[in-house]
């Protein structure tokens, strides 16, 4: 009794099926057209760009990342991509037959390279497209640049342009994740401190910070660039002399203090309020005013009568108000820098946006 049921309704099913067939329930599969093919594949290359990268100078090669992509109007038959000259890598069979991307990693040394694509189509047409570029481990100063803290892997605080390396007062550490690789990363009681004189700044021409900077808000206060006449032990006079860039505030307010001799001088900066990430700070101070930028955009300029006034200040920190500057809670960063340059000269609105690229 079973097998006959099961045939029976098998039999409806058939014949239900073959009606709806028939009166256009279910449409006729048809082959349709590719069209003409007209056009030759077009080549994009995102990475790398024309022009040199800079490598940390501790390194010789790097693992590089060849970033491109291959559309058709119609069909892509083949792509094969080259370093140098050399095949690295070809493919004639695609998933999508008309976009292909990819980002190929090789590691390469010094010196000048080209990364070269070429793609042709089912019809014959061929398309090429090339990206000469160089790497390089060393660092091309800019703007009157005398001072660059790129911060590498691995604890690597050294100043770029002269090699040498600051002293490390505690345990400040470079973590990832930083703006650009590795940053630096503030810890209790910690720092760093450089020598500082008239290679670092112009009487004439004043002085310039520029640096990426992920705040730690867990911190009500903190000294970011100290400078200061250790030899002063009054708090209301040290501040006549050197500089002290600090954060305070719920409101995470940014400032500076600006020795100007006979007295000194306050810029309120900006807030950083609910702002997170990475922000870009730049600080310039000439001889008759100081500017504060926050990612490119001035935030509040300060005049003064009588010049900034540096003497006698010998070494600059980098990450707290110590020791010259800690006496209203304005200590160590637990923070995050990047990036970090100092020029010899009061840089301009525009010379402060291409600090960020």
């Amino acid at each position: 009794m079973k097998n006959i049921i099961k045939l029976t309704f098998a039999s409806v099913a058939w014949l239900t099926l073959s009606t709806a067939c028939s009166e256009g329930y279910i449409d006729d599969i048809s082959s349709m057209s590719q069209g003409e093919d007209k056009a030759a594949p077009v080549i994009t290359i995102n990475s790398p760009t024309a022009g040199t990268t800079t490598i940390p100078f501790t390194d010789t090669t790097s693992d590089f990342k060849f970033d491109y992509k291959v559309s058709d109007d119609i069909e892509i038959a083949s792509i094969e991509i080259l370093v140098d000259g050399a095949v690295q890598k070809s493919y004639n069979n695609f998933l999508d037959y008309r976009t292909f991307s990819e980002i190929y990693t090789k590691n390469i040394g010094l010196g000048s390279h080209t990364f070269t694509v070429n793609a042709k189509d089912l019809s014959g047409k061929t398309s090429t497209k090339s990206v000469t570029f160089t790497i390089d481990n060393k660092y091309t100063a800019l703007y009157g640049e005398k001072a660059y803290f790129p911060f590498f892997a691995g604890n690597i605080f050294t100043e770029l342009l002269s090699g040498t390396n600051p002293t490390v007062i505690g345990s400040p550490t470079t973590v990832s994740g930083g703006k650009s690789g590795a940053a630096y990363k503030g810890a209790i009681d910690s720092y760093l401190q450089i020598p500082f004189n008239n290679n670092l700044y112009s009487n004439e021409n004043g002085i310039s910070f520029t640096f990426w900077y992920n705040v730690d808000a867990t911190q009500d206060r903190a000294g970011i660039i100290t400078l200061g006449d250790e030899s002063i032990t009054n708090n209301d006079d040290s501040r006549k002399k050197g500089l002290r860039l600090f954060r305070e505030g719920a409101s995470k307010t940014v400032k500076l203090n600006l020795g100007i001799g006979s007295g000194e001088s306050w810029n309120d900066g900006f807030n950083i309020g609910s702002t997170t990430g990475w922000i870009h700070i730049a600080v310039t101070i000439s001889k008759s005013e100081s500017k504060i930028y926050m990612n490119g955009v001035l935030q509040r300029t300060a005049t003064y009568s009588t010049p900034f006034d540096f003497s006698n200040c010998s070494k600059l920190s980098i990450g707290s108000g110590a020791p010259t500057f800690t006496y209203w809670d304005h200590k160590y960063d637990l923070s995050q820098i990047d990036e970090l340059r100092i020029y010899d000269k009061a840089l301009d609105e525009t010379e402060v946006k291409a600090t960020m690229q």
